[in-house]
């Protein structure tokens, strides 16, 4: 695999983390916890707790594998 192909890869898996912690976790906190910013603010948290967990279980060995 080229360093091209590699860094795509990349930032695609940084980008499907990004959408999960900055967008798909904070509405699923703002619409299911009370329609409030700290019930979104609860879903951000949430959300990166998620990435973080993801990324050192699969993410890691995606981006890394050849």
């Amino acid at each position: 695999m080229s360093s091209k192909d590699a860094m795509n890869k990349y930032a695609q898996i940084m980008l499907f983390y990004i959408i999960l912690s900055y967008i798909i976790g904070p509405s699923i906190g703002y619409y299911s916890l009370g329609r409030t910013t700290t019930a979104a603010g609860h879903g951000f948290v949430v959300g990166s707790v998620i990435s973080i967990i993801l990324w050192y279980t699969v993410g890691y060995k995606m981006a890394m594998s050849k």
